[in-house]
Protein backbone atom coordinates (compact mmCIF):
# COMPACT_ATOMS: atom_id res chain seq x y z
CA UNK A 1 0.00 0.00 0.00
CA UNK A 2 1.29 3.39 -1.16
CA UNK A 3 1.35 6.58 1.32
CA UNK A 4 -2.17 7.85 2.40
CA UNK A 5 -3.10 11.05 0.31
CA UNK A 6 -5.60 13.91 1.39
CA UNK A 7 -8.95 13.64 -0.20
CA UNK A 8 -10.47 15.02 -1.82
CA UNK A 9 -8.31 15.16 -4.52
CA UNK A 10 -6.94 18.53 -6.16
CA UNK A 11 -9.39 18.38 -9.57
CA UNK A 12 -7.45 19.01 -12.58
CA UNK A 13 -9.85 20.71 -14.46
CA UNK A 14 -14.17 21.17 -13.92
CA UNK A 15 -16.00 17.74 -15.59
CA UNK A 16 -13.41 15.81 -15.47
CA UNK A 17 -12.52 13.18 -12.94
CA UNK A 18 -9.17 13.45 -11.02
CA UNK A 19 -6.80 10.79 -12.69
CA UNK A 20 -5.58 9.78 -9.10
CA UNK A 21 -8.29 7.74 -9.30
CA UNK A 22 -7.65 6.20 -12.50
CA UNK A 23 -3.87 5.43 -10.76
CA UNK A 24 -5.58 4.22 -7.37
CA UNK A 25 -7.62 1.62 -9.85
CA UNK A 26 -4.47 0.44 -11.61
CA UNK A 27 -2.05 0.35 -8.65
CA UNK A 28 -4.21 0.76 -5.49
CA UNK A 29 -7.83 -0.04 -5.65
CA UNK A 30 -8.23 0.21 -1.83
CA UNK A 31 -6.46 2.46 -0.41
CA UNK A 32 -6.22 5.23 2.75
CA UNK A 33 -6.99 8.26 2.45
CA UNK A 34 -6.81 11.53 4.76
CA UNK A 35 -10.14 13.18 5.17
CA UNK A 36 -10.51 17.28 5.22
CA UNK A 37 -12.80 16.36 8.23
CA UNK A 38 -9.96 14.74 9.75
CA UNK A 39 -10.79 11.04 9.50
CA UNK A 40 -8.47 8.39 7.84
CA UNK A 41 -10.84 5.98 5.53
CA UNK A 42 -10.43 3.61 3.14
CA UNK A 43 -11.07 4.69 -0.38
CA UNK A 44 -12.73 2.02 -2.93
CA UNK A 45 -11.91 3.68 -6.39
CA UNK A 46 -13.03 0.03 -8.80
CA UNK A 47 -16.98 -0.01 -10.12
CA UNK A 48 -17.18 -3.55 -8.68
CA UNK A 49 -16.09 -3.52 -5.42
CA UNK A 50 -17.96 -0.19 -4.79
CA UNK A 51 -20.96 -1.93 -5.73
CA UNK A 52 -19.88 -4.69 -3.38
CA UNK A 53 -19.34 -2.35 -0.84
CA UNK A 54 -22.78 -0.54 -1.13
CA UNK A 55 -24.80 -3.75 -1.03
CA UNK A 56 -22.80 -5.37 2.26
CA UNK A 57 -25.04 -5.21 5.19
CA UNK A 58 -22.07 -5.04 7.03
CA UNK A 59 -21.19 -1.64 5.90
CA UNK A 60 -23.13 0.98 7.91
CA UNK A 61 -24.18 4.23 6.00
CA UNK A 62 -21.34 7.09 7.93
CA UNK A 63 -21.52 10.78 6.69
CA UNK A 64 -18.00 12.56 7.41
CA UNK A 65 -17.53 14.53 9.73
CA UNK A 66 -20.08 12.83 11.84
CA UNK A 67 -20.09 10.02 14.86
CA UNK A 68 -20.29 6.68 13.39
CA UNK A 69 -23.45 5.94 15.08
CA UNK A 70 -26.31 4.94 13.19
CA UNK A 71 -29.24 7.51 11.89
CA UNK A 72 -32.57 7.43 14.10
CA UNK A 73 -34.21 9.47 11.52
CA UNK A 74 -33.64 9.91 7.86
CA UNK A 75 -33.65 7.82 5.19
CA UNK A 76 -30.38 8.09 3.70
CA UNK A 77 -28.70 7.41 6.67
CA UNK A 78 -30.47 4.67 8.78
CA UNK A 79 -29.53 0.90 7.80
CA UNK A 80 -30.93 -2.54 9.00
CA UNK A 81 -34.69 -3.68 9.47
CA UNK A 82 -36.04 -0.51 10.11
CA UNK A 83 -34.50 1.16 7.02
CA UNK A 84 -35.91 -2.22 5.07
CA UNK A 85 -39.41 -1.02 6.53
CA UNK A 86 -39.39 2.48 5.56
CA UNK A 87 -37.75 2.03 1.91
CA UNK A 88 -40.60 -1.09 1.59
CA UNK A 89 -43.81 0.80 2.64
CA UNK A 90 -42.62 4.41 0.60
CA UNK A 91 -41.70 2.11 -3.21
CA UNK A 92 -45.28 1.47 -2.65
CA UNK A 93 -46.51 5.09 -2.67
CA UNK A 94 -43.58 6.46 -4.94
CA UNK A 95 -43.72 4.23 -7.79
CA UNK A 96 -42.70 4.59 -11.34
CA UNK A 97 -46.08 5.18 -12.45
CA UNK A 98 -46.66 7.96 -9.63
CA UNK A 99 -43.81 10.00 -11.37
CA UNK A 100 -44.99 9.05 -14.80
CA UNK A 101 -48.09 10.91 -13.91
CA UNK A 102 -46.58 13.54 -13.19
CA UNK A 103 -44.92 14.03 -16.78
CA UNK A 104 -47.55 16.36 -18.28
CA UNK A 105 -47.78 18.45 -15.67
CA UNK A 106 -43.57 18.80 -15.64
CA UNK A 107 -43.04 19.14 -19.39
CA UNK A 108 -45.67 22.44 -18.96
CA UNK A 109 -43.45 23.33 -16.12
CA UNK A 110 -40.56 23.39 -17.91
CA UNK A 111 -42.04 24.85 -21.22
CA UNK A 112 -42.96 27.50 -18.76
CA UNK A 113 -39.09 28.14 -16.79
CA UNK A 114 -37.38 28.11 -20.30
CA UNK A 115 -39.75 30.78 -22.14
CA UNK A 116 -39.10 32.73 -18.97
CA UNK A 117 -35.31 32.08 -18.89
CA UNK A 118 -35.39 33.39 -22.65
CA UNK A 119 -37.38 36.58 -22.15
CA UNK A 120 -34.87 37.81 -19.72
CA UNK A 121 -32.56 37.55 -23.12
CA UNK A 122 -29.30 36.47 -23.49
CA UNK A 123 -26.71 35.97 -21.26
CA UNK A 124 -29.46 34.06 -19.06
CA UNK A 125 -28.10 31.83 -15.72
CA UNK A 126 -29.50 28.39 -16.63
CA UNK A 127 -28.85 27.25 -12.54
CA UNK A 128 -30.67 29.97 -11.18
CA UNK A 129 -33.60 30.90 -13.85
CA UNK A 130 -34.13 27.04 -14.51
CA UNK A 131 -32.67 24.58 -12.95
CA UNK A 132 -33.03 25.51 -9.19
CA UNK A 133 -36.92 26.97 -9.61
CA UNK A 134 -37.48 24.17 -11.69
CA UNK A 135 -36.49 21.14 -9.31
CA UNK A 136 -38.21 22.89 -6.29
CA UNK A 137 -41.54 23.08 -8.21
CA UNK A 138 -41.13 19.26 -9.27
CA UNK A 139 -40.63 18.59 -5.37
CA UNK A 140 -43.57 20.62 -4.76
CA UNK A 141 -45.73 19.09 -7.33
CA UNK A 142 -45.21 15.75 -6.44
CA UNK A 143 -45.66 16.45 -2.70
CA UNK A 144 -48.90 17.88 -2.84
CA UNK A 145 -47.67 21.73 -1.28
CA UNK A 146 -49.95 24.94 -1.67
CA UNK A 147 -48.52 27.46 -3.91
CA UNK A 148 -48.90 30.26 -1.38
CA UNK A 149 -46.14 27.69 1.29
CA UNK A 150 -43.44 27.39 -1.62
CA UNK A 151 -41.31 30.90 -1.20
CA UNK A 152 -40.96 29.98 2.51
CA UNK A 153 -40.17 25.90 1.77
CA UNK A 154 -37.50 27.69 -1.25
CA UNK A 155 -36.14 29.52 1.69
CA UNK A 156 -35.81 27.07 4.33
CA UNK A 157 -35.07 24.07 1.77
CA UNK A 158 -31.99 27.20 1.00
CA UNK A 159 -31.11 27.95 4.51
CA UNK A 160 -30.41 24.13 5.64
CA UNK A 161 -28.40 22.95 1.89
CA UNK A 162 -26.40 26.41 2.69
CA UNK A 163 -24.36 24.23 4.97
CA UNK A 164 -22.89 22.38 2.34
CA UNK A 165 -21.00 26.11 1.37
CA UNK A 166 -20.94 28.62 4.10
CA UNK A 167 -21.29 26.54 7.42
CA UNK A 168 -23.72 28.25 9.51
CA UNK A 169 -25.16 25.71 11.93
CA UNK A 170 -27.69 28.03 13.56
CA UNK A 171 -28.94 28.90 10.53
CA UNK A 172 -29.70 25.46 9.50
CA UNK A 173 -30.98 24.67 12.42
CA UNK A 174 -33.46 27.19 12.20
CA UNK A 175 -33.93 26.26 8.91
CA UNK A 176 -34.85 22.53 9.19
CA UNK A 177 -37.14 22.89 12.61
CA UNK A 178 -39.33 25.14 10.09
CA UNK A 179 -39.85 23.13 7.46
CA UNK A 180 -39.91 20.04 9.80
CA UNK A 181 -42.87 21.93 11.72
CA UNK A 182 -44.75 22.56 7.80
CA UNK A 183 -44.08 19.65 6.53
CA UNK A 184 -45.89 17.71 9.74
CA UNK A 185 -48.70 20.45 9.77
CA UNK A 186 -49.04 19.37 5.66
CA UNK A 187 -48.88 15.86 6.71
CA UNK A 188 -51.96 16.44 9.49
CA UNK A 189 -53.73 18.47 6.61
CA UNK A 190 -53.35 15.43 4.09
CA UNK A 191 -54.47 12.95 6.47
CA UNK A 192 -57.93 14.99 6.91
CA UNK A 193 -58.37 15.84 3.29
CA UNK A 194 -56.30 13.30 1.09
CA UNK A 195 -55.14 14.61 -2.25
CA UNK A 196 -53.47 13.01 -5.22
CA UNK A 197 -49.85 13.57 -4.69
CA UNK A 198 -46.81 11.70 -2.39
CA UNK A 199 -47.97 12.81 0.65
CA UNK A 200 -51.14 11.33 0.70
CA UNK A 201 -49.69 7.86 -1.05
CA UNK A 202 -47.23 8.05 2.13
CA UNK A 203 -49.94 8.24 4.30
CA UNK A 204 -51.96 5.85 2.76
CA UNK A 205 -49.28 2.97 1.93
CA UNK A 206 -49.24 -0.60 3.76
CA UNK A 207 -46.46 -3.00 2.64
CA UNK A 208 -47.85 -6.71 2.39
CA UNK A 209 -48.22 -7.51 6.16
CA UNK A 210 -50.91 -4.26 6.13
CA UNK A 211 -47.77 -2.05 8.07
CA UNK A 212 -48.36 1.96 7.46
CA UNK A 213 -45.53 4.73 8.06
CA UNK A 214 -46.18 6.50 11.27
CA UNK A 215 -46.97 10.56 10.68
CA UNK A 216 -43.59 11.53 12.15
CA UNK A 217 -42.13 8.88 9.52
CA UNK A 218 -43.89 10.55 6.41
CA UNK A 219 -43.20 14.18 7.63
CA UNK A 220 -39.49 12.62 7.98
CA UNK A 221 -39.24 11.29 4.61
CA UNK A 222 -41.35 14.27 3.16
CA UNK A 223 -37.53 16.42 4.47
CA UNK A 224 -35.59 13.96 3.14
CA UNK A 225 -37.62 13.88 -0.38
CA UNK A 226 -37.41 18.10 -0.23
CA UNK A 227 -33.13 18.08 0.65
CA UNK A 228 -32.59 15.28 -1.90
CA UNK A 229 -34.70 16.15 -4.88
CA UNK A 230 -33.49 19.86 -4.58
CA UNK A 231 -29.94 20.60 -4.88
CA UNK A 232 -28.72 17.02 -6.50
CA UNK A 233 -31.04 17.29 -9.20
CA UNK A 234 -30.86 21.11 -9.71
CA UNK A 235 -27.03 20.55 -10.10
CA UNK A 236 -27.00 17.72 -12.10
CA UNK A 237 -29.55 19.56 -14.85
CA UNK A 238 -27.53 22.44 -14.56
CA UNK A 239 -24.67 20.46 -15.47
CA UNK A 240 -26.05 19.26 -18.46
CA UNK A 241 -26.95 22.40 -20.19
CA UNK A 242 -23.18 22.96 -19.55
CA UNK A 243 -21.77 19.91 -21.10
CA UNK A 244 -23.92 20.52 -23.96
CA UNK A 245 -23.06 24.23 -24.22
CA UNK A 246 -19.70 23.46 -24.63
CA UNK A 247 -19.57 20.06 -26.84
CA UNK A 248 -21.59 21.17 -29.52
CA UNK A 249 -21.07 17.86 -31.05
CA UNK A 250 -22.82 16.14 -29.19
CA UNK A 251 -26.83 15.26 -30.26
CA UNK A 252 -29.90 17.00 -29.30
CA UNK A 253 -32.46 15.25 -31.11
CA UNK A 254 -35.73 14.61 -28.76
CA UNK A 255 -35.59 11.52 -29.62
CA UNK A 256 -31.90 10.84 -28.11
CA UNK A 257 -32.67 12.83 -24.70
CA UNK A 258 -33.36 9.39 -22.51
CA UNK A 259 -30.17 7.83 -23.99
CA UNK A 260 -28.33 11.39 -23.23
CA UNK A 261 -29.44 11.89 -19.77
CA UNK A 262 -27.97 8.80 -18.93
CA UNK A 263 -24.31 9.40 -20.48
CA UNK A 264 -24.63 12.61 -18.31
CA UNK A 265 -25.77 11.12 -15.32
CA UNK A 266 -22.50 8.63 -15.75
CA UNK A 267 -20.09 10.75 -16.75
CA UNK A 268 -20.47 14.87 -14.63
CA UNK A 269 -18.63 13.91 -11.72
CA UNK A 270 -20.97 16.91 -9.69
CA UNK A 271 -24.49 14.57 -10.11
CA UNK A 272 -23.56 12.33 -7.18
CA UNK A 273 -21.70 12.80 -4.03
CA UNK A 274 -19.54 10.05 -2.57
CA UNK A 275 -21.09 7.21 -0.38
CA UNK A 276 -19.52 6.95 2.86
CA UNK A 277 -19.87 3.80 5.14
CA UNK A 278 -18.35 2.47 8.55
CA UNK A 279 -17.73 -1.21 8.77
CA UNK A 280 -19.53 -2.93 11.40
CA UNK A 281 -17.58 -5.71 11.53
CA UNK A 282 -14.31 -7.27 10.03
CA UNK A 283 -14.49 -7.85 6.06
CA UNK A 284 -12.41 -7.53 3.00
CA UNK A 285 -13.21 -5.72 0.14
CA UNK A 286 -10.80 -6.13 -3.09
CA UNK A 287 -8.64 -8.71 -1.00
CA UNK A 288 -8.03 -6.09 1.65
CA UNK A 289 -8.77 -6.37 5.17
CA UNK A 290 -11.39 -3.68 6.83
CA UNK A 291 -11.44 -3.74 10.49
CA UNK A 292 -14.52 -3.12 12.14
CA UNK A 293 -15.31 0.62 12.89
CA UNK A 294 -13.29 1.77 10.03
CA UNK A 295 -14.55 3.92 7.42
CA UNK A 296 -14.84 3.39 3.41
CA UNK A 297 -15.64 6.51 0.88
CA UNK A 298 -16.67 5.25 -2.01
CA UNK A 299 -16.59 7.47 -4.65
CA UNK A 300 -19.80 6.74 -7.51
CA UNK A 301 -18.11 9.24 -10.00
CA UNK A 302 -14.58 7.00 -9.70
CA UNK A 303 -16.54 3.92 -10.34
CA UNK A 304 -18.64 5.31 -13.36
CA UNK A 305 -15.37 6.04 -14.87
CA UNK A 306 -13.45 2.78 -14.18
CA UNK A 307 -12.48 1.33 -17.88
CA UNK A 308 -12.93 -1.54 -16.82
CA UNK A 309 -16.73 -1.26 -16.54
CA UNK A 310 -17.17 1.85 -18.94
CA UNK A 311 -14.48 1.78 -21.95
CA UNK A 312 -13.15 5.24 -23.00
CA UNK A 313 -14.79 6.63 -19.76
CA UNK A 314 -14.62 9.99 -20.99
CA UNK A 315 -16.83 9.95 -23.97
CA UNK A 316 -19.91 9.93 -24.05
CA UNK A 317 -21.34 6.75 -26.10
CA UNK A 318 -25.15 7.16 -26.43
CA UNK A 319 -24.92 2.94 -27.49
CA UNK A 320 -23.19 2.41 -23.56
CA UNK A 321 -24.79 -0.43 -21.48
CA UNK A 322 -26.98 0.49 -18.18
CA UNK A 323 -24.81 0.05 -14.99
CA UNK A 324 -23.65 3.76 -13.96
CA UNK A 325 -23.68 4.35 -9.98
CA UNK A 326 -24.89 7.78 -9.84
CA UNK A 327 -27.76 6.71 -8.12
CA UNK A 328 -26.16 4.31 -5.53
CA UNK A 329 -26.69 0.56 -5.60
CA UNK A 330 -28.07 -1.97 -3.22
CA UNK A 331 -30.04 -1.17 -0.15
CA UNK A 332 -29.58 2.87 -0.49
CA UNK A 333 -30.00 3.11 -4.43
CA UNK A 334 -31.62 6.17 -4.92
CA UNK A 335 -35.72 6.17 -4.14
CA UNK A 336 -35.92 8.99 -6.80
CA UNK A 337 -34.13 7.90 -9.14
CA UNK A 338 -37.35 8.05 -11.61
CA UNK A 339 -38.59 11.23 -10.58
CA UNK A 340 -34.79 12.44 -11.36
CA UNK A 341 -34.88 11.31 -14.97
CA UNK A 342 -38.35 12.46 -15.20
CA UNK A 343 -36.84 16.09 -14.78
CA UNK A 344 -33.74 15.79 -16.57
CA UNK A 345 -35.60 14.41 -19.67
CA UNK A 346 -38.22 17.26 -19.71
CA UNK A 347 -35.62 19.66 -18.66
CA UNK A 348 -33.69 19.12 -21.19
CA UNK A 349 -36.10 18.96 -23.76
CA UNK A 350 -37.28 21.95 -23.21
CA UNK A 351 -34.24 24.14 -23.01
CA UNK A 352 -33.35 22.37 -26.46
CA UNK A 353 -36.74 23.27 -27.90
CA UNK A 354 -36.74 26.84 -26.93
CA UNK A 355 -33.31 27.05 -27.66
CA UNK A 356 -31.58 24.89 -29.97
CA UNK A 357 -28.35 26.39 -30.50
CA UNK A 358 -27.83 27.21 -27.04
CA UNK A 359 -23.66 27.61 -25.92
CA UNK A 360 -22.18 29.00 -23.28
CA UNK A 361 -21.65 32.87 -22.93
CA UNK A 362 -18.57 33.05 -21.14
CA UNK A 363 -15.21 31.22 -21.66
CA UNK A 364 -15.05 27.52 -19.98
CA UNK A 365 -12.27 28.85 -18.00
CA UNK A 366 -14.08 32.08 -16.56
CA UNK A 367 -16.45 29.75 -14.88
CA UNK A 368 -16.66 29.51 -10.91
CA UNK A 369 -17.29 26.38 -9.08
CA UNK A 370 -18.28 25.73 -5.17
CA UNK A 371 -18.03 22.35 -3.66
CA UNK A 372 -21.23 21.21 -1.78
CA UNK A 373 -20.00 18.21 0.50
CA UNK A 374 -17.03 16.84 0.28
CA UNK A 375 -16.70 15.95 -3.63
CA UNK A 376 -20.26 17.01 -5.03
CA UNK A 377 -19.37 20.42 -6.87
CA UNK A 378 -21.11 22.63 -9.28
CA UNK A 379 -21.33 25.64 -11.01
CA UNK A 380 -21.90 29.01 -9.40
CA UNK A 381 -23.66 29.98 -12.75
CA UNK A 382 -24.57 28.37 -16.02
CA UNK A 383 -24.58 31.29 -18.15
CA UNK A 384 -25.86 30.93 -21.90
CA UNK A 385 -26.88 32.72 -24.92
CA UNK A 386 -28.36 31.00 -28.19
Amino acid sequence: MTGESDYPFAEAEPLRCPAEFARRQDEEPVGRVRLASGEDAWLVTRHTDIRAVLADPRFRPWIPGTPATDGEQLLFTMSGPGHARLRRIAAKALTPRRVESLRPRVEVLAAELAAKLLAQGPPSDVLVGFAIPFALSVIDELLGVPAAARDDLRTWTDGIVAVFTAPDYAEMAEAARNLGGYLAELVELKRKSPGDDLLTGLIEARDDSGDALRPDEVTHLAFAIMIAGYVPSANALAQAVLRLAVTPELPRDPATIPALVEELLRQDQGSAADQGRVATEDAEIGGTPIRAGEFVLAPLRAGNHDPRRFPAPESVDLARAPGHLTFGHGPHHCLGAALARLELQTGLTALLAAAPRLRLAVPFGELAWRRMFLTLQGPVAVPIEW
